[in-house]
């Protein structure tokens, strides 16, 4: 008996796997989301509008395919690279801790433009995503953590691998086809953390590009070009060329039944999840202290190992942010603005220059905290008061909870739809089911006029 190779069990599994209908409520909620956050980036993100100008040049012509929150049509792979960029840009969309990134923002794009021009049924879309999703988080897992030790942005980098495998389900692509598709990509995963060094927008784009060179890579396989085998585990593959320490077994370890897109998350704050973990504690803890006294606190953050050199290393990026970007990635700011606020929200990053914020982000301290897991946070009150907060908000085991994730939907896409259209969609998406019409349904996602 032949043995397959993890990335063709991975190209069977996406060609092939039953969809438990136990995930099918899960990934409405995540599509719901996801629509909600691409919609208000569209609008009101600072890069949209420079963005959209740029793909106006690229693709003159336009097409039939929807942008979320966009009057103007596009063909498929631009409709798809800016659904990905406004999705991605508030830093607002899902998370999965074990793929260490955001599976959703990697697969509801290409997904959506697929299933618009194929227009299927809900349901055949929600299976195509659920694979999508698993692959994207297994092959983050496979790479692990130390991926962004190399400097590479594993959303962008195992993404691209989870949006072929949806879109190699909606065209109904054999295991062949798919691992070829798989082959192809390989030689476009692609994402640079040194966005870092000056808050640029390359980290927004980076789910755009993988949206956009998934149905490209999908369609050069479906007419016979032949890409690279065993894309993740060959000689030259994926988890050689990109981590210090590849966990190769989590590929392919309960593939089918133990579901890792399970384990995704829905964030209540638009910045670095690696940050919400403190976010929560400042809030559950500024109540302790006098509103007068707030702003004379001093407070000391704990996180772990691996947020350190993401959101808390000493440097002017952290502790004076000049961008959304920085700020997003500051844990000095997003704790400052929940201790001052009792909120982080879009409109906080209009406090970037506000002396308030600046003094109290000057007495906040980091410290590593190895007791705190991945995703989590500490913080000490110099008064005597804390808080560790070891899964944040929006974890399966923290869930946000349905009203919060309509409240969340509603706060973001009423920006752009009116009240009556906003429950309308939340509807039609929290009931995606065999009747459900992807080409109607993703249709009215088109905004009226301009974003």
């Amino acid at each position: 008996m032949t043995t397959l190779s993890a990335t063709q069990a991975l190209a069977r599994f996406a060609a092939g796997a039953d969809v438990d209908d136990a995930l099918v409520p899960r990934l409405r909620d995540l599509f719901l989301d996801h629509i909600g956050i691409a919609a208000f980036a569209a609008a009101h993100a600072e890069s949209s509008a420079a963005v959209r100008a740029a793909v106006d040049r690229l693709d003159p012509e336009g097409g039939n395919a929807t942008v979320i929150g966009v009057s103007r049509r596009y063909s498929p792979p631009y409709a798809a690279f800016l659904n990905g960029v406004h999705a991605h840009s508030l830093d607002m969309d899902d998370t999965n801790r074990a793929q260490t990134g955001h599976p959703g923002v990697a697969v509801f794009p290409a997904a959506t433009a697929e299933a618009e021009r194929l227009d299927v049924d809900g349901r055949t879309f929600l299976d195509a995503v659920a694979v999508g999703y698993e692959v994207c988080c297994r092959v983050g897992a496979a790479l692990t953590p130390r991926s962004y030790e190399r400097g590479f942005h594993i959303t962008a980098i195992s993404g691209v691998f989870g949006a072929v495998a949806s879109v190699a389900r909606l065209r109904g692509f054999d295991a062949a086809t798919t691992a070829s598709a798989f082959g192809l990509a390989l030689s476009r995963a692609a994402g640079s953390m040194q966005y870092l060094s000056n808050g640029a927008w390359n980290k927004r784009l980076h789910p755009g590009f993988l949206a956009h060179d998934a149905l490209t890579c999908a369609t050069l396989a479906e007419t016979g070009v032949v890409g690279a085998a065993d894309a993740f585990d060959g000689r030259y593959g994926l988890l050689t060329g990109y981590t210090d320490r590849a966990e190769p077994e989590a590929l392919t370890d309960g593939l089918g039944t133990d579901w890792l897109l399970l384990k995704t998350a829905v964030k209540p704050y638009p910045s670095c999840r690696l940050t919400h973990g403190a976010v929560d504690a400042a809030l559950a803890l500024r109540d302790t202290v006098a509103a007068e006294e707030r702003a004379e606190a001093v407070l000391e953050v704990g996180i772990p190992p691996t947020a350190m050199p993401i959101v808390g290393e000493p440097g002017d990026a952290k502790r004076r942010p000049r961008s959304v970007v920085d700020a997003q990635f500051s844990i000095h700011f997003q704790v400052a603005c929940a201790w001052l606020d009792g909120r982080v929200d879009w409109a906080s990053y209009q406090r970037l220059d506000d002396p308030a914020v600046v003094a109290m982000m000057d007495r906040i301290s980091i410290s590593l905290d190895d007791g705190v897991p991945n995703g989590g946070g500490s913080l000490t009150v110099h008064s005597g008061c804390r808080r560790t907060v070891p899964v944040p908000l929006g974890e399966p085991e923290n869930w946000i909870g349905d009203n919060a994730l309509r409240d969340k939907f509603a706060s973001l896409a009423g920006e752009v739809f009116d009240d009556g259209q906003v429950s309308d969609i939340a509807d039609e998406v929290l009931g995606l089911s065999p009747e459900t019409s992807m080409r109607t349904l993703v249709r009215t996602l088109a905004g009226r006029g301009a974003a």
